[in-house]
């Protein structure tokens, strides 16, 4: 799933939930009088019971990943059987994306009447090119919308805003550029710390991102998917009821699958991107590793009728060298800023170099800076390494904050730094609280630094990190947390980690 779908789908399930998310519980931590269960036998019941219902919710559509039980062992049935190799999503899911990260042939297009030999009709980059195909015919609810967008959008005719200097509308998407000047510093380098072929050089730096007219009806997708995750998380006669919550365990294995998700499409975006701008490889969800394209590559050429012996046999040979280059970039670690190969200048093979900020393309440096702001939750928009200046606006969501009897909610804006720092907040008040408790209660106990333990600083861990389902939840729950996959994989650093992370499940 891309940018598009990922960053901009699932806000209000994963960014909206963060105190949800971010909050760890207290049970384990302090030891109460509690009043014992009847039997072994009755607490075997109700382990079980929540065994089975953890497996359905994980067998539903929109709960990214395979169905699991709590040990982290597949589960059988349900809907789900093929699924994405970039961010392990199901087929079946309402947010599930196919597509590019670079342009590519529409293969929903007709040629043209008038010329049936002409070319297909090329797609932007993030536009899924199953979106043209039916509900029945395999695509998603995100995909059509994503797809309908764009023809619409396209079209010869079509209202376009009222024109705005720097600013640009082209399929789904808004284009803003502006002026940069370089201003030389004391030491000869230019403010980005790179060499500046000029003290004064003036550069246009651009940023795409969604118009909000394609917005709106993409957003709407992602909020209708979380219905159905927040429906299947409550109890059964509970599912259409707004006052009652759902399962708050089974919420937080939701924020985790979808956070990895979101991780690995993204990082998969970005290498893919890298990877078609350095070699003719093309990698997708479809042909995800650089085996693969070499593999369906030779195969092209092998059946290609136009090509006589001699072109095949001189074409095929090319092949090893792309491969080369596309295994080399797919090993490189995501925030290598701007990777690309150069020549000795002395026929020598190329190397990988990192160029820097300078240039760098706009798709990737908001791909690399997305991961940046996952890896390093909480950090603010001036410390991200980018040409593009992001507002500290762009770094705020509409968060959750109460919920009353009626189960109206209410909102604020709030970055995920300030989430943190709430969350750990809210830590020292409930210490603050079992303090108080112990001077009427004694006989409490509590393990204050471990407490304090829990607290998250901001940009320093990664959001798969905070969003793991904590071991101890699991054990409560009656998971053997020794077993493999239990608590979740961690975040890969390289398109290769990834692709042997997705093939080990």
């Amino acid at each position: 799933m891309s940018l598009i779908a990922r960053g901009q789908t699932v806000k209000s399930f994963l960014l909206q939930a963060t105190l949800l998310v971010f909050s760890s519980s207290l049970l384990g931590l302090a030891e109460t009088a509690r009043t014992p269960v009847d039997t072994e036998k009755e607490a075997e019941k109700l382990r079980k019971n929540y065994v089975d219902r953890f497996i359905k919710f994980t067998q539903d559509r929109n709960v990214s990943g395979k169905a699991k039980d709590l040990s982290g062992n597949l589960a059988s049935g349900g809907e789900k059987s093929r699924f994405n190799k970039d961010d392990g999503n199901s087929f079946e899911s309402d947010l599930t994306y196919h597509d590019a990260s670079f342009f590519t042939d529409d293969p929903s297009a007709q040629n043209s009447k008038n010329d049936p030999n002409a070319p297909p009709s090329r797609i932007h980059p993030f536009v899924s090119g199953h979106g043209g195909i039916s509900a029945g015919g395999g695509s998603s609810q995100l995909e059509r919308t994503a797809y309908e967008k764009h023809k619409e959008f396209s079209k010869d005719g079509a209202p376009e805003p009222p024109p705005q200097k720097g600013i640009q509308y082209f399929s789904i998407f808004k284009k803003e550029t502006i002026e940069l000047k370089n201003k030389s510093t004391s030491n000869g380098q230019s403010s980005n710390q790179q060499p500046s072929s000029s003290p004064n050089e003036v550069e246009e730096v651009s940023r795409i991102t969604m118009r909000p007219e394609a917005k709106q009806a993409i957003e709407q997708v992602g909020e209708e998917a979380s219905k159905s995750v927040e429906k299947v998380a409550k109890d059964p006669d509970a599912g259409d009821d707004p006052q009652r919550m759902g399962n708050s365990a089974l919420y937080r294995e939701a924020i985790s699958r979808a956070s990895k998700a979101m991780w690995d499409s993204t990082l998969a975006n970005l290498v893919q991107r890298r990877v078609r701008k350095s070699s003719d490889a093309e990698l997708y969800e479809a042909v995800s590793d650089c085996n693969g394209w070499a593999q369906m590559k030779t195969q092209e050429i092998e059946n290609d009728k136009d090509l006589s012996a001699a072109l095949k046999e001189d074409r095929k040979k090319q092949i090893p060298e792309e491969l080369k280059k596309c295994q080399q970039m797919s090993q490189i670690k995501w925030n290598t800023i701007q990777p690309k190969f150069e020549s000795d200048g002395k026929g020598g093979q190329a190397q990988l170099k990192e160029k820097g900020i300078k240039n760098e393309d706009p798709y990737e440096r908001d791909l690399r800076n997305q991961l940046e702001v996952m890896d390093k939750v909480g950090i603010e928009s001036g410390q991200l390494q980018s040409q593009w200046q992001y507002s500290q606006d762009l770094f705020k969501n509409e968060v959750l904050t109460e919920t009353d009897e009626s189960g109206n909610v209410s909102t604020a804006p709030m970055t995920n730094k300030e989430q943190l720092e709430g969350y750990n907040q809210a830590l020292d008040e409930a210490l603050e609280g079992l303090k108080q408790a112990q001077q009427v209660l004694p006989d409490l106990k509590f393990d204050e630094e471990a407490i304090q333990a829990r607290k998250i600083e901001p940009g320093k861990k990664n959001i798969l990190e905070i969003n793991q389902v904590p071991e101890h939840v699991l054990q409560q729950m009656g998971a053997d947390t020794n077993s493999s996959g239990s608590t979740g994989q961690g975040a890969s650093t390289t398109y290769t980690e990834l692709n042997q992370q997705q093939n080990s499940q």
